[in-house]
C-alpha cells in the first residue's frame, strides 16, 4: 500500500490535528476570525489607545460652553421681475427662463462677505479681543440651509449669548432684504436704459423688413401665395379640360371642312370670292338672263331647228353670258378655277355647300385660335407654378425676419411697460416668514463630542492593533505556519511557561497529557513513509528559540519509554542545550570521539533507560570541519547499527551550514516551528533550504501553541486533558477517532 493511501485511510495526525473550522470559514471570503485573533493579541496597546482617546475627549468636552442657536426663515416667491427678459441687466435680446435667481444662489448671497460685513457694522460685533469681528468668523457660526422640498431658506446662528444670536439672525435677514431691494432697483435702472436704447433700433429693423417684404410682393405680383397656389392648380385643371374639349371639336371641324373642300375643290379664299361673286347684282342679273336664255332656247328648239336664226341668236347670247360669267369668275376667283352656276346661286330655303364650307372653315380657324390661346395660358400658368415654390420660400424667410423683429419689438414694449410698473411700485420676491426668537435651551455638544471621541477611539485602537501586526513579521497562528511551511503536521505542543525550568516532561511525568503528545508524534513518524521507517532523524528549525532542543529531548524520551533504544546526538556544536536539559556534563563528547581521544561508550551518558546521550564536548573552533568529516559519518553509521533510532539535534537552518552537512547523514528531517517566534522571511528561507537539501521532510512539529488555539485545532486538545486528568494513575493508549 502506498504512502498516500496510508495517510488518507488512517493517520493520527489527520484525526487529531486537521479538524480546522477556521479554514472552512475562510472559504466564505470573510477573514473575521483572523482579524479578531490579531486584535486579541494586541488588546493591551489597543485598549491603552482607546482609553487615552476617550479620556482626552472627555477632558476636552468639559471645556465646552453651552451654545444657544437662534433661527429665522425666509420665503422666496416668483414675481414679474423674474419673468422679464431684461431685468438682470443689459445684454443681447433673448428669453430668460423662470426662477432665474435660484435658492442656491441666494444661499451664497446671504453668507457673502458683503452682507456679513454690513451685519457686523450694524450690530458693532466684537471678537474676544475686543476688535471688530471678521466676516469669516461670523460665517463659521452661521448656518444657511435650504429646507427640503420648499422655497424656504433657514438661517441659524449659534453663540454663547442667546440675545446676541437672535439679533444677529434678524439683522442679517434685514440686511439681505435691503440688499435685494437695492439690487432690484439697480437692475431696473439698467434694464430701463437698455430697453430705451433698443426700441429705436428694433423699430427701424421692423420697418426695414416690412418694406422689403412689400417690395418683394409687388415685384412678383404676390397677394396670397397659398391662395394663388390653390387657384393656380384649379385653373390648370380647367385649362387642361378646355384644351381637350376644343382639340376634339377642332378635329371634327377639320374633318368636315376637308370633305367639303375635296368636294368643292376650292380654298377658303376662293370660296369667299365665289360667294361674294354670287351676291353681286351683275352676276345675279347675268345668271337670271342666262336662265331665261336657256328657257327661251328650249322653247325655240321645240319649234325650230338649230340653224334657225332665233336659236342661233339665243345660243350666241348664251355664249356671250357664259363668257362674261367665266371672265368674272377668273377675275374674282382665279384663272382655271371651275365654279358651277349652282354655287353662284343662293337659296334661302336650302343652305348652299359653299356657305357650309365657309362657315366650317371659319369655325375651324376660330377653334385653332382658341386652342392656341389655351396653350398660351397653360404655359403662363406652368411658369408661375414653377416659380411659386421659390417665391414662397423667399417670402417665408422674409416673414420670419419680420416676425422676429416684430416679436422683439413687442417684447421691448411689454418690458418697457413692466419696468414702468416696477419703477412706480417695487415688488420684492422674498419675505421673512419667521423671525428669530430668543432660545430658551442651549446645547454644549458634550455628548456628541464624547460619541465622536468613542468612535475615534475605536478607530485608533483598531488601527494601532493592525499597525503593530503589520510591523510584526512573525507567524503568529497555526494557519500562518501551515501556509508558509506546507508539510505534514506531526503534532502540536501546547505552550507551557514552566516547561524550560522543569526539565524533560516526558521523563518527569510519563503519564501526563504532554507526554502523550510526544508519543503521538513518534506514532505519526511510522506513517510518513511506506518503506522502512527512518532510523536517523534530523531535528531543526528556522530560527533559534523555537524549542527544537526541548522537542528533540522529549521525543527521545517518549521513544525510549516504549522500550526502543535511542541515541540522542546534540549536533548543535555552537550552542548545545541537551546536557543542560538532561542535567549532565559536557566535558567529553563528539569532538573526543572524532579525534580518537575517547571511546564511544565512554563518552555517552544514559540519562534514562534505553536512551543514550552524546553531547558535543568542548569545541575549540570550526565545528563544520568536525561535522563534515568521515569520522562523523562513521559515528552516525555506528548509531544506525547499534540503535533502533538516532535523533540529531541540529542548529537552525538559515544560521549555519551545519544542517546541510548533517542532512546528508539522516534519513529524514523533522522541522520545528513556533508561532510568534519564526518570521515570514525566515520561514520562506528555511523552506527553500529544505527543498535544496533533497532530503525527505518527515513533517513539522508546531511548538509553543497558545492553549486556546491548541484546544481549537486539536481533537485531543478538546477532550484529552480531562481524560488524562481523570485517569492519571493509569497508562492510557491512543485510540483512533
Amino acid at each position: 500500500m502506498s504512502n498516500s493511501n496510508i495517510n488518507s485511510n488512517y493517520s493520527p495526525n489527520k484525526v487529531a490535528y486537521n479538524q480546522n473550522p477556521v479554514e472552512s470559514r475562510k472559504t466564505t471570503g470573510v477573514d473575521i476570525i483572523n482579524y479578531l485573533e490579531k486584535l486579541k493579541r494586541r488588546w493591551k496597546p489597543a485598549l491603552a489607545v482607546f482609553l487615552l482617546t476617550v479620556g482626552a475627549t472627555v477632558a476636552a468636552s468639559s471645556l465646552l460652553k453651552k451654545q444657544y442657536q437662534a433661527e429665522g426663515k425666509l420665503l422666496f416667491k416668483s414675481n414679474s421681475t423674474q419673468n422679464s427678459p431684461f431685468v438682470e441687466g443689459a445684454g443681447e435680446i433673448k428669453n430668460v427662463p423662470n426662477n432665474q435667481t435660484s435658492l442656491l444662489t441666494q444661499q451664497q448671497i446671504i453668507s457673502s462677505r458683503h452682507v456679513l460685513q454690513q451685519t457686523i457694522e450694524a450690530l458693532k460685533l466684537k471678537n474676544e479681543a475686543g476688535e471688530p469681528m471678521l466676516p469669516e468668523a461670523l460665517k463659521q457660526k452661521l448656518q444657511v440651509k435650504i429646507e427640503d422640498g420648499s422655497d424656504v431658506i433657514k438661517i441659524g446662528y449659534k453663540g454663547e449669548d442667546p440675545y446676541n444670536a437672535t439679533k444677529i439672525v434678524n439683522t442679517l435677514m434685514d440686511v439681505y432684504i435691503g440688499e435685494r431691494i437695492r439690487s432690484n432697483k439697480s437692475q431696473t435702472a439698467n434694464a430701463d436704459s437698455f430697453v430705451n436704447n433698443q426700441i429705436p433700433q428694433v423699430e427701424q429693423n421692423l420697418k426695414k423688413y416690412e418694406s422689403i417684404l412689400q417690395d418683394f410682393r409687388e415685384k412678383n405680383n404676390i397677394v396670397d401665395i397659398k391662395e394663388e397656389k390653390r387657384v393656380l392648380v384649379s385653373e390648370l385643371g380647367n385649362l387642361n379640360r378646355q384644351i381637350a374639349t376644343v382639340g376634339a371639336d377642332l378635329k371634327g371641324t377639320q374633318a368636315q371642312t376637308s370633305a367639303l373642300q375635296s368636294q368643292l375643290g376650292l380654298s377658303l379664299n376662293q370660296a369667299i370670292a365665289v360667294e361674294q361673286l354670287g351676291n353681286s347684282p351683275t352676276i345675279h342679273s347675268v345668271l337670271t338672263q342666262l336662265a331665261q336664255t336657256e328657257s327661251e332656247l328650249a322653247e325655240e328648239r321645240k319649234r325650230f331647228k338649230d340653224n334657225h336664226p332665233s336659236i342661233v341668236s339665243l345660243q350666241d347670247k348664251k355664249a356671250s353670258l357664259n363668257q362674261y360669267l367665266q371672265q368674272a369668275i377668273s377675275n374674282s376667283v382665279g384663272k382655271g378655277v371651275k365654279v358651277s352656276e349652282g354655287l353662284l346661286q343662293s337659296d334661302s330655303v336650302k343652305q348652299n355647300p359653299l356657305d357650309r364650307f365657309i362657315t366650317l372653315k371659319i369655325e375651324e380657324l376660330s377653334q385653332q385660335r382658341q386652342l392656341a390661346s389655351l396653350y398660351q395660358y397653360q404655359e403662363v400658368y406652368r411658369k408661375r407654378a414653377k416659380e411659386l415654390p421659390r417665391l414662397e420660400q423667399k417670402e417665408q424667410e422674409m416673414e420670419r425676419y419680420l416676425d422676429n423683429a416684430r416679436e422683439n419689438y413687442d417684447n421691448l414694449l411689454t418690458t418697457q411697460q413692466e419696468i414702468q410698473i416696477l419703477q412706480n411700485q417695487q415688488p420684492e420676491n422674498v419675505e421673512i416668514i419667521e423671525v428669530a426668537t430668543v432660545p430658551n435651551k442651549g446645547s454644549s455638544g458634550k455628548m456628541a463630542l464624547i460619541v465622536l471621541g468613542i468612535i475615534l477611539a475605536l478607530f485608533l485602537s483598531n488601527f494601532t492593533a493592525i499597525l503593530l501586526e503589520m510591523q510584526d513579521r512573525s507567524l503568529k497562528t497555526i494557519n500562518e505556519i501551515k501556509q508558509k511551511l506546507p508539510y505534514n503536521v506531526l503534532g502540536m505542543i501546547p505552550f507551557d511557561p514552566e516547561a524550560d525550568h522543569q526539565g524533560i516532561v516526558v521523563q518527569r511525568e510519563p503519564d501526563s497529557f504532554a507526554s502523550e503528545i510526544y508519543r503521538i508524534i513518534q506514532a505519526n513518524l511510522k506513517f510518513v513513509t511506506s518503506q522502512q521507517p527512518p532510523k536517523v532523524i534530523l531535528v531543526t528549525s528556522s530560527v533559534p528559540g523555537e524549542g527544537k532542543s526541548t522537542v528533540t529531548a522529549n521525543l527521545s524520551a517518549a521513544i525510549a519509554q516504549l522500550g526502543r533504544r535511542v541515541l540522542l546526538i546534540d549536533g548543535d556544536l555552537r550552542r548545545s542545550h541537551q546536557h543542560k536539559l538532561w542535567g549532565t556534563t559536557n566535558g567529553l563528547g563528539i569532538k573526543d570521539v572524532i579525534t580518537k581521544k575517547a571511546v564511544f561508550k565512554e563518552v555517552i551518558s544514559q540519562p534514562m533507560s534505553k536512551l543514550d546521550l552524546l553531547t558535543p564536548g568542548i569545541i575549540p573552533g570550526n565545528p563544520l570541519a568536525i561535522l563534515d568529516s568521515a569520522e562523523m559519518a562513521e559515528l552516525v553509521a555506528l548509531g544506525r547499527r547499534d540503535y533502533e533510532i538516532v535523533l540529531i539535534d541540529a542548529p537552525p537552518l538559515p544560521v549555519t551550514a551545519d544542517v546541510l552537512t548533517l542532512s546528508k547523514l539522516a534519513d529524514g528531517i523533522i522541522f520545528v516551528s513556533r508561532p510568534g517566534v519564526v518570521e515570514q522571511e525566515s520561514a520562506e528561507l528555511a523552506k527553500e533550504i529544505l527543498t535544496n537539501t533533497g532530503q525527505k521532510i518527515l513533517g513539522i512539529t508546531i511548538n509553543g501553541v497558545n492553549p486556546q488555539d491548541f484546544d481549537r485545532y486539536s481533537y485531543y486538545g478538546k477532550y484529552g486533558k480531562g481524560y488524562f486528568h481523570s485517569n492519571s494513575s493509569s497508562q492510557m493508549a491512543i485510540a483512533p477517532h
